[in-house]
């Protein structure tokens, strides 16, 4: 099963191929069944949906693996696909928790005036890593940070978030008067994949995200 992820949904095509007749246009956060996989053109899904059945691009921008669900809020105002076994709960005033199963990673999306409110890093962490990503039509980066070995415990965030060994933050400027944070604390790193498809659902109030 995957879950699309576009914003704008995506292209259901008769034939592996961007030069094959559209059949239909899969909504974001509609699953569909995969039967198939060509590497042919860059790579295909194919796939049964409610009414149409037909391929796909394999872009894991467009698309991810498993059943995601939908959230929509309004403070901060965002949209996002998250995993269906994880729960998700606001944190007045600004900020929503998304928490996984075992209840220790966690997904926490913040509401700013500026990036620089939202902060880069967190003290007893270094930078491991930096991607570039777009959300929604916002070219942004991808920051890892691994908990420095000499610091094992550091106080827990608002909201009751654990920091854990692993911090990954993608900051969105989305106009000369709002920013978006999202700061990832991950036990494990088989959970960066996770994080990017989170990222690539995003969606906010902007005509970026409608393109």
């Amino acid at each position: 099963m995957r879950t699309v992820l576009s914003s704008v949904g995506l292209n259901i095509r008769a034939q592996a191929s961007k030069s094959a007749a559209i059949l239909g246009t899969a909504a974001q956060g509609a699953t569909l069944t995969v039967l198939a996989h060509t590497d042919q053109d860059g790579g295909w899904f194919e796939v049964k949906g409610a009414t149409v059945t037909g391929w796909i691009s394999d872009n894991p921008t467009l698309s991810a693996a498993g059943k995601l669900v939908s959230y929509t809020s309004t403070q901060p105002p965002f949209g996002a696909l998250y995993p269906e076994t994880w729960t998700v709960t606001n944190s007045p005033p600004a900020s929503v928790v998304f928490r996984s199963q075992s209840g220790s990673d966690t997904f926490v999306v913040t509401a700013a005036a500026t990036v620089t409110q939202l902060g880069r890093g967190r003290g007893g962490y270094r930078q491991t890593d930096d991607e570039q990503v777009v959300v929604c039509g916002v070219t942004t980066d991808l920051v890892a940070y691994s908990k420095v070995s000499a610091q094992s415990t550091l106080p827990a965030l608002p909201g009751g978030v654990v920091p854990e060994q692993y911090l990954v933050q993608v900051h969105l400027t989305l106009d000369a008067q709002h920013a978006l944070g999202i700061d990832a604390n991950l036990s494990s790193t088989s959970l960066l994949q996770t994080v990017r498809d989170f990222v690539n659902s995003v969606t906010f109030p902007s005509p970026l995200c409608e393109r």
